[in-house]
């Protein structure tokens, strides 16, 4: 038994209690921190030593705080708060910045913004980047939950949860290989084509065999919604998690897929894809960063959302030249 239990809280161990009570998972929280499940359940003693009672319900689905937990939280986290500001405080009189920020990418803008966002921190050495690739409904949970700091995510209507600053758009297009677009666009024309169309309406792509990703997908809810309403039964013939393999798919097999056009970039300058813009007005898609409502920003976060909409820009202005 400690002689002053003050001693048994630490801000190691706050944040291990905060991140538990978000994840509502001592595994999922061993994830997130890269801790032992056993040294996390140690530190959650000390603390339930120290608060003088139990902080959490533990049940088959995981764990929830209890009344003496949910009470302190807000204090926790305000204590945790003032901790950061007087760490980044301190940074300021020493003239240095640092600390890791988390930044969740969906797959057609991680390539490159990773790549620009290296570039752009070299003026702050300090900083480390630790980038998440996902889908966008995975960012949006991940971004709620605390898990990363920023993502860079598609929108197509309404907004979530989080804080969105658009960066930029882009018209989602059919994608595929040249012959294998021309035979499906020929087939739901009655006539053979000799050259791809500038663009096409969703209701001429019955014909072709489709990867799309994994659901739950705001494309596929567009697709589905937009098949019933044209009476358009698309064919798809394998969902994949991962634009990696849908990309490997569209190599090597006969198939089609719906994404923005700078998904396939390299594909296309290498002529091995063609990217075919879809005509109807809800297939836009709004690239935007999304911050938390709910994490508090420390100084690095706010460098690195500052710097990520100029690697947008310098992205954007590499798709406005023409694909030869």
């Amino acid at each position: 038994m400690h002689s002053d239990t003050t001693d048994l809280f630490s801000l190691k161990s706050l944040r291990t209690l905060i991140c538990v009570s978000d994840m509502q998972s001592l595994t999922r929280a061993s994830i997130q921190l890269g801790l032992a499940q056993s040294a996390i359940s140690r530190q959650l003693h000390e603390l339930e030593e120290g608060f003088g009672g139990p902080l959490f319900h533990r049940h088959g689905r995981g764990v929830s705080p209890t009344e003496l937990l949910v009470a302190m939280l807000p204090r926790i986290r305000a204590l945790l708060t003032q901790a950061e500001e007087l760490r980044e405080a301190s940074q300021v009189v020493a003239g240095t910045l640092g600390g890791t920020v988390t930044v969740g990418l969906v797959p057609g803008v991680a390539g490159p913004l990773t790549s620009a966002l290296f570039t752009l921190l070299n003026e702050y050495p300090g900083i480390r980047l630790r980038i998440h690739e996902g889908y966008t409904g995975e960012l949006e949970s991940a971004l709620a939950e605390g898990r990363i700091d920023l993502a860079v995510l598609n929108r197509y209507r309404a907004w979530g949860n989080n804080n969105y600053r658009r960066l930029f758009d882009a018209q989602l297009c059919v994608v595929g290989a040249r012959p294998v677009l021309l035979q499906g666009l020929s087939a739901s024309k009655g006539r053979p084509l000799s050259a791809l169309p500038e663009h096409v309406s969703i209701s001429q792509l019955g014909h072709l065999a489709f990867v799309l990703p994994t659901p739950p997908n705001a494309i596929r809810v567009l697709l589905d919604e937009s098949a019933s309403t044209h009476g358009l039964r698309l064919k798809p013939i394998m969902e994949c998690g991962t634009s990696a393999a849908v990309k490997r798919m569209l190599l090597d097999h006969p198939c089609a897929s719906i994404l923005p056009s700078h998904a396939i970039r390299d594909e296309q300058v290498e002529g091995r894809l063609r990217a075919i813009p879809i005509v109807e007005k809800e297939y836009r898609q709004h690239v935007v960063l999304a911050t938390s409502s709910h994490l508090p920003f420390t100084q690095a976060v706010r460098t690195v959302a500052k710097l990520i909409p100029v690697a947008a820009e310098q992205f954007f202005q590499d798709l406005a030249t023409p694909v030869v």
